[in-house]
């Protein structure tokens, strides 16, 4: 019945807007030699024109295009951060939100967004997850054409950005982009160098509270990729190529995968919608684990607790923006967290 409701809502917001999508077969007066076929995960799919009025449905998607000098029309967040209007988009959306310059619709959550919050906006191209919004994909299809990408993962940004430029027309914008990122990937590398060198091998956990879940996190993950781009060691249960992000484990196996530095990414989905403002966005999501880590008798038992080598970084950047501001957030976080550690290395005799 919700589902029947739902469809009809949709069908009553496009037939209230003048300029519904239509399929490429019965858009008459436009010229072919104005459309493209874009490949996505789900398939392919015609856009035509340049599309002006573009709906993003995560916070990848809004990063790419903001990457892009796009402003988007709408967005929808991952998590319950704010309900209501984006009036003030630099509180309201984690890091993303002070590059916002034009009003921006709230579209909801990205795994059930607003069908006809977006039938309303009128969009002419609609940007989202294969894995969230795969069941949405006809009904978006009917507002606009929709492009549907892979979201988490190592380098799984880089090929959405460059389709998303082409039906822009920004790709010189897009390969700024990626060489901004080598770059600064590469910069990394450099000024820890000997921090890897010294400590080589690194764990990486995802957490809420120890005792009610615990990943590990493997090199298929983003942060975890990044962690092998600037020259680390990722520990593993298995010398196998990984085929997840991540790998559920249990608090009691922990000392069979001691490294020399642990990282781990921190979340606290309760609390969200309590955060009030995203500039507490860190504390909020990490103050759960990091009690949890320090009063877990296992977790202080290992050897890069003894020796103050623990670091956290909020599962936010790592699983939500896995993109370029996400890839520049996490190395910058690694080189500030690791800034004591490398005071240390260059005052040890070599």
């Amino acid at each position: 019945m919700r589902h029947i409701l739902k469809l009809l809502l949709l069908g009553c917001a496009l037939c209230a807007t003048s300029a519904c999508h239509q399929t490429p077969s019965n858009q008459g007066n436009v010229s072919a030699s104005n459309c493209q076929t874009v490949q996505h995960e789900v398939g392919e799919t015609q856009v035509c024109d340049r599309p002006q009025r573009i709906v993003a449905l995560n916070p990848k998607m809004l990063d790419i295009l903001l990457s892009l000098d796009v402003q988007p029309v709408g967005y929808a967040e991952v998590f319950p951060i704010h309900r209501g209007e984006f009036d003030r988009p630099s509180q309201q959306i984690p890091y993303l939100g002070n590059r916002i310059t034009q009003p921006i619709a709230n579209l909801g959550a990205s795994s059930e967004p607003s069908l006809e919050a977006i039938a309303r906006l009128k969009p002419d191209l609609i940007l989202g997850d294969s894995g969230q919004n795969k069941d949405e994909y006809a009904q978006l299809s009917q507002i606009a054409p929709t492009l549907l990408f892979e979201y988490v993962g190592h380098d799984k940004w880089q090929e959405p950005l460059s389709a998303i430029a082409q039906v822009l027309g920004r790709e010189r914008q897009a390969q700024a982009v990626i060489e901004t990122h080598r770059q600064q990937v590469e910069a990394t590398r450099q000024a820890i160098a000997p921090i890897v060198k010294a400590y080589p091998e690194v764990l990486m956990l995802a957490s809420e509270q120890l005792t009610q879940s615990l990943e590990l996190v493997t090199s298929a993950d983003f942060c975890g990729g990044l962690l092998e781009d600037v020259g680390f060691q990722l520990v593993s249960r298995s010398n196998e190529q990984p085929t997840s992000i991540v790998q559920s484990i249990s608090v009691e196996v922990l000392p069979q995968l001691d490294a020399n530095l642990i990282f781990i990414q921190g979340h606290d989905v309760t609390s969200f919608s309590q955060m009030g403002s995203v500039k507490n966005l860190e504390n909020n999501q990490l103050q759960k684990i990091q009690r949890s880590w320090r009063s877990n008798t296992i977790a202080q038992s290992l050897s890069a607790s003894q020796a103050n080598r623990v670091y956290f970084i909020p599962t936010y950047i790592c699983r939500a923006i896995p993109s370029p501001t996400g890839a520049q957030l996490a190395l910058k976080q690694l080189q500030a967290q690791l800034v004591s550690l490398s005071m240390l290395v260059n005052r040890s005799p070599t």
